[in-house]
């Protein structure tokens, strides 16, 4: 690999490391939520996200593995979540002692909020790429992700499953 590509290749792994940051940063995902109308943690935004892109019932085990979180700290999320009516707990009819969470009504509304919000940001960095552009760069990050390991990336529906 030539060195031009390897200065390419540092660029970008700063990228993702400055993307990484900024996601999850308070002051962007407070923004995020803020601009919802959510008066919501930062954090707990993934949570919804997790929440509303779900194709399988979900208990606060899995969606603790999904967001690679401790099930404590997941536990306060779902607590602050619960109280402002955006979630709810459902025991499974198969076994009484699992218990599946969802978004209520309100939920699945600031679900499509809130990718709203997110998908603003994209298209905002995305101005001016073609649509083969955007297409190599989702397949670049797809790949890359999956690299990573752990779960595979959300696919996020318009409206939360």
């Amino acid at each position: 690999m030539g060195t031009g590509a390897r200065q390419i290749e540092l660029g970008m792994l700063g990228a993702f490391a400055t993307v990484a940051r900024q996601w999850g940063a308070t002051p962007l995902a407070g923004r995020i939520a803020e601009s919802a109308g959510l008066a919501i943690e930062d954090s707990e935004i993934r949570l919804i996200y997790v929440l509303g892109a779900r194709t399988t019932q979900l208990s606060p085990a899995d969606v603790a593995a999904q967001l690679g979180v401790t099930r404590p700290a997941l536990s306060k999320s779902l607590s602050r979540l619960r109280a402002a009516n955006l979630i709810e707990s459902a025991v499974s009819v198969e076994d009484r002692r699992s218990v599946y969470v969802s978004l209520t009504e309100a939920g699945r509304a600031a679900y499509v909020t809130l990718v709203g919000v997110g998908l603003d940001l994209v298209s905002a960095a995305s101005d001016g790429l073609s649509q083969a552009d955007l297409a190599l760069i989702h397949s670049f990050l797809a790949r890359f992700a999956s690299g990573l390991g752990g779960p595979d990336p959300v696919e996020f529906p318009e409206h939360a499953r």
